[in-house]
């Protein structure tokens, strides 16, 4: 960790989601900061006190309260009409952030501090940091770029200071509009989740962002905690799981649910294949395995493998046991490739535990 970033980044480690962990999958920054910023620069207008004096004083607010240094962070501005913003971690000491003329336009000094303290929040918890190969399209990633989005919202909260600031900040992100047609009204926006189906789309399932209201309830608790409106001194790691179970229940129930239970089902699978598999090994099914198996994962799983094992040789049943176990582990790999080799083990401990009641 950078000498000068220490009190940067516990500040937003404290304030992480807790679904928001960190993958071992994790690669090295992509290009360097000067590339990166090389490459801006012939594009996107760089801001500074000189050209962009009003965008410049708000982002000097923003890295003094999230205690960077002030040279840390350079942003650009580039022409596009949505609205859009985003970063680029080109080194543990120097973030770049880059936001299009449509958002800047729509927002004032204020909300633009919410959406830059956002921006570098992904930088102060290198969010950038994630594997580019195929797998990165899992479900098990898209789940996991939705709680960094959690995570940065709070950060860019610290960063404007103001709740209603950031949530109006949320209203004009997802509306597009400015100030001349928009009411703030955050209880009536929030309120509209009651209209939101339990019925989930696989777009929602590979979105990158969760949904706006669901964000705007998570900070909303956020900002009612004793730590956040009475300062670091009062917080608590207990009530802090407390808050993050809320918006997991909510994220579960608005997005995540479907995401959660295919992984669950394929958890259980891979359990039941690697259960038989080790009891087949010598041949025999007998009657104590059997009870075994019903009971850890019920009479259908039983009654079904025992239907498909009918009239089988010794040998076919172990090789049909051995190639179910191959297929299910694969399934889960796809599924979870961030978190699979932590949650194989779990699998095998859990079934070392029931093989040991033979």
């Amino acid at each position: 960790m950078h000498d000068d970033f220490i009190l940067a980044r516990e500040l937003a480690e404290r304030n992480r989601f807790s679904e928001d962990i960190i993958s071992d999958e994790s690669t090295d920054y992509k290009g360097s900061a000067d590339q990166i910023k090389s490459h801006l620069s012939q594009s996107d207008l760089q801001v500074s006190s000189a050209v962009t004096p009003h965008l410049s004083k708000s982002l000097e607010k923003v890295i003094k309260r999230l205690q960077m240094p002030s040279d840390s962070v350079e942003a650009f501005v580039y022409s596009m009409p949505e609205i859009q913003a985003e970063s680029y971690c080109g080194s543990s000491s120097q973030c770049v952030i880059r936001f299009s003329s449509g958002l800047i336009d729509i927002l004032n000094a204020e909300e633009i501090e919410f959406v830059a303290g956002h921006e570098i929040g992904h930088f102060l918890l290198n969010h950038g940091m994630f594997s580019s190969d195929v797998r990165a399209h899992s479900l098990e990633h898209f789940m996991h770029f939705r709680s960094q989005e959690i995570s940065a919202d709070r950060i860019g909260l610290l960063a404007c200071q103001s709740i209603n600031v950031a949530l109006k900040s949320l209203m004009k992100l997802v509306s597009g509009l400015g100030d001349k047609h928009l009411r703030f009204d955050i209880t009536k926006f929030i309120s509209q989740l009651k209209n939101v189906s339990e019925t989930h789309s696989f777009v929602d399932q590979t979105s990158t962002h969760p949904s706006i209201l669901v964000r705007s309830r998570a900070l909303l608790w956020f900002s009612l905690t004793d730590y956040y409106l009475q300062g670091a001194e009062n917080y608590s790691a207990n009530k802090m799981k407390k808050l993050d179970e809320r918006v997991i229940k909510d994220l579960t129930k608005f997005i995540d649910g479907p995401t959660k239970k295919l992984i669950e089902e394929a958890k259980n699978s891979h359990a039941l294949w690697l259960t038989i598999s080790d009891m087949v090994d010598d041949g025999v099914f007998d009657a104590n395995e059997q009870k075994i198996l019903n009971e850890s994962f019920g009479e259908d799983n039983l009654k079904g493998f025992l239907n498909l094992i009918e009239g089988r040789s010794k040998k076919e049943v172990i090789e049909i046991s051995s190639q179910k176990l191959k297929e299910s582990r694969e399934e889960l790999a796809q599924l979870i490739p961030m978190s699979f080799k932590n949650e194989e083990m779990i699998i095998k401990k859990k079934v070392l535990g029931l093989l040991e009641m033979n």
